[in-house]
């Protein structure tokens, strides 16, 4: 009975005993929450609610200083003084970010809770965006003397002016001739000279004078070496001079005849304005006054000479002349950059003084190096001030919207730095691992970072010291600035300027300056930036070599109309490189699976191919010849493409500005280039935006029956997959182009036409989401999958 009671204990104890040891158990992978306990939701949650209070935060904060900029305007009144004085006194704050005024306040708060692609509604009420006051010269340039312009123009008085001259001071100081009793003038009286006078004058004049021997000889030797002027007959013009050397006294001028009129004939010449007397050398002004006019005659008038006496792209400064490091100069050399550009001597003396600057100019003008030279010359200023730092800070960096853009800076970078050891330059960009990046920026320290915003991003809100290296930063720069902000890297933008420091060197460089530039430019750049255009209001913003034309053709025609123009161009160029774009990715591969079926040397690059792949191919046709791109909008920027010779476009273009360049791809560095635009009938209304443009409307090429079996035939080779993503992809395209997507009937109808062009008989069905989100569910012509 014991031993079974000390059993029966024992069991009883055990469970206990089991328990604990099951909470001892390790699990094997250490703890599975976040620090406090709590799961990954809970962790998130905690921390967007963080994010709602810091924004609420910084709202009440904004909230306070308004009402504090209020009160100081409504004391600055009270106390006598205008607002506007307290606003100029705050835009001269150090580094030019002083506080802003109440309405600049309302506009940012505006701008930050803006989504992207909402219709601006700021109005002129609101505040508008003004430009600075232009200066007037406080002192007026005086009236111009036409009598002057007049003379100077008719070179009157040339070898034998100081003989005739002469003369005729001496003439006028010998009172003794009797030729009062001839003229009918008082003794005494001095003879009136005319030089636009009549022949028959001139005879009277030489019989009523009684000049004898030389004097009389050197008269008539003047008076025939003098060129009459034909155009004013009745008119006599005398200069200054001759007022002077006539004793100061006022010519009068002779109507008709004195014996039957009198002193009644006598008219007194109009008296010189004062502020003309006191000015005796008009040659310079009259000088620039004409050429003024005749430039004006020639750029309205002849558009030939206009192309003729058009800037070339070199100028005739270079690189030597300004204060760059020998070695740059070494390595510029090296690359056969020897003289200029009109952007690059526009841009850099800006650049150089530590200035911020807001550039416009043309596509293939050499921006790149306009830019890079500041950066080259910050990083070493700023290695000459520091020394000996463990952390190697960012001094530079370049903000790109694609990642072949990125790339090619980098490299352009790299030859410039040939000679510079120490200083390196590393690219931060979609389509690689971030841990590959991070591992690059660690076991090579570079001084200046390409990148794209939204990789750039994810480094600096990563906690890996990235934010702690950007506060060094000494230079900031975005290139093709409009296209960063038409991809929507607006809230990127602004998150980034937010992590450097404000006291910096800020560059904006863009082909165009629309009004969101503008709007991003006053929150980069310093209040007193210099705005260097190398365009101007008249000029032209596509390449002046590029032959530009137009062709309209039903949409069926586009495929076979492409095919035709490769063909043509590759009979007349040797040596050619073509590029056509189309309107999306998916578009684009069916064009590339085209043309390499009918037997083209042709590439294809689109968003949806890996970087890796795009990277090569990128370089593979930058270095070959006797090729063809097919792309979307990837390439349309920056790409620096060397001796394009054709750009096609099929299809509208997204605006006017995706339009110029893509066709800035030729024509690059002055040289040569056609481009051709593809429209259908229904696009023509694009033409609109660009009639600015010298773009020649032409008629379409007539197509051989045998050429367009081909391509048929081609078609129907093509994978039914590859057409199906092409017409989805074509319709998201057109939904979302205002003038077309917003009458959706239409678009069904125009999607359907499309499927016939690419060999499909029945549209393809969307999903159901799809639909709905481009508005076309119930519309008739497009299939909803079940």
């Amino acid at each position: 009975m014991a031993s079974s009671s000390l059993l029966r204990e024992r069991s009883k104890a055990l469970p206990k005993l089991l328990s604990r040891l099951s909470l001892l158990r390790p699990m094997g992978g250490g703890p599975r929450t976040f620090p406090g306990g709590l799961n990954k939701w809970q962790y998130k949650r905690m921390h967007e609610k963080m994010a709602r209070q810091k924004e609420r935060r910084l709202l009440q904060q904004e909230k306070q200083l308004y009402q504090a900029r209020l009160r100081s305007e409504i004391r600055a009144k009270l106390a006598g003084k205008a607002s506007s004085d307290a606003a100029d006194s705050s835009s001269s704050s150090i580094g030019g970010y002083g506080p802003m005024s109440s309405k600049d306040h309302i506009k940012a708060l505006a701008d930050r809770f803006m989504k992207p692609g909402a219709e601006d509604l700021w109005n002129e009420d609101d505040g508008p965006i003004r430009s600075a006051p232009r200066k007037r010269p406080t002192d007026p340039a005086p009236p111009i003397d036409l009598r002057k312009l007049a003379t100077d123009r008719r070179n009157l008085m040339e070898d034998r002016v100081g003989e005739s001259r002469s003369y005729l001071a001496s003439f006028d100081q010998r009172r003794q001739y009797s030729v009062a009793a001839g003229r009918g003038l008082r003794p005494g009286s001095k003879p009136r000279w005319r030089q636009n006078s009549s022949s028959e004058e001139d005879s009277d004049l030489e019989s009523g004078c009684n000049l004898e021997g030389d004097t009389a000889k050197m008269y008539r030797e003047t008076k025939l070496g003098v060129k009459k002027d034909s155009r004013f007959p009745r008119f006599s013009i005398r200069s200054e001079e001759e007022l002077d050397e006539g004793g100061g006294k006022i010519a009068r001028k002779k109507m008709m005849s004195g014996a039957a009129l009198g002193n009644y004939d006598v008219k007194a010449e109009r008296r010189v304005p004062r502020p003309v007397e006191e000015r005796s050398n008009f040659a310079k002004e009259i000088e620039e006054i004409r050429s003024e006019l005749r430039n004006r005659d020639l750029y309205r008038n002849d558009a030939r000479h206009q192309r003729a006496q058009e800037e070339t792209l070199l100028t005739k400064r270079r690189f030597d002349e300004f204060s760059i490091s020998p070695l740059t100069i070494k390595a510029l050399a090296d690359a056969r950059y020897v003289q200029m550009t009109v952007v690059q001597e526009a841009a850099l003396p800006v650049c150089l003084e530590g200035k911020d600057a807001l550039v416009k100019a043309k596509t293939g003008t050499g921006k790149s190096v306009a830019f890079l030279l500041p950066a080259i010359e910050a990083v070493l200023q700023t290695m000459r001030n520091t020394l000996n730092q463990r952390v190697l800070p960012i001094n530079v960096l370049i903000l790109c919207p694609t990642r072949e853009l990125a790339i090619q800076i980098a490299a352009e970078t790299n030859v410039l730095l040939k000679y510079h050891d120490g200083i390196g330059v590393q690219t931060l960009i979609g389509g690689t691992r971030f841990k590959l990046d991070q591992k690059r920026l660690d076991s090579n320290p570079c001084q200046i970072i390409v990148a794209t915003p939204g990789r750039l991003l994810d480094h600096i809100e990563n906690k890996s010291g990235f934010s702690a290296r950007l506060m060094g930063l000494k230079l900031l720069i975005l290139d093709e600035a409009d296209h960063l902000l038409d991809l929507g890297f607006r809230k990127d933008i602004e998150k980034i300027v937010d992590s450097v420091p404000r006291q910096r060197q800020s560059l904006l460089f863009s082909a165009t300056i629309p009004k969101e530039v503008r709007r991003i430019s006053q929150l980069v750049l310093k209040r007193d930036h210099v705005f260097v255009d190398t365009v101007g209001l008249a000029g032209v913003d596509t390449p002046i070599k590029v032959l530009q034309s137009c062709l309209v053709v039903p949409h069926e025609l586009h495929f076979h109309l492409v095919y035709h123009l490769l063909k043509e161009h590759i009979m007349q160029e040797p040596d050619y490189k073509a590029i056509v774009f189309c309107t999306t990715a998916m578009v684009t591969a069916f064009m590339y699976v085209l043309l390499r079926d009918l037997k083209m040397n042709v590439r294809e690059m689109h968003s949806r191919k890996p970087q890796l792949y795009r990277s090569r191919i990128s370089e593979e046709f930058r270095e070959s010849k006797n090729i063809i791109l097919v792309t979307s909008d990837v390439s349309a920027r920056g790409m620096n493409y060397p001796d394009v010779t054709l750009v096609i476009q099929v299809g509208i273009p997204s605006d006017r500005e995706q339009y110029i360049h893509r066709l800035g791809r030729t024509g690059r560095e002055g040289k040569d280039g056609k481009g051709f635009l593809l429209l259908a009938p229904w696009e023509e209304y694009f033409m609109d935006d660009v009639n600015d443009l010298p773009i020649e409307k032409s008629q379409p090429p007539e197509l051989d029956s045998d050429m367009k079996q081909k391509v048929e035939d081609s078609i129907e080779k093509i994978d039914p997959s590859i057409k199906e993503a092409a017409y989805h992809a074509w319709l998201g395209y057109y939904n979302s182009i205002h003038e077309i997507g917003r009458d959706k009937t239409m678009l069904a109808d125009l999607a359907n036409r499309f499927c016939h062009s690419i060999g499909i008989d029945k549209p393809p069905a969307l999903f159901r989401k799809t639909a709905l989100k481009m508005g076309l569910k119930g519309i008739a012509g497009i299939r909803i999958r079940k």
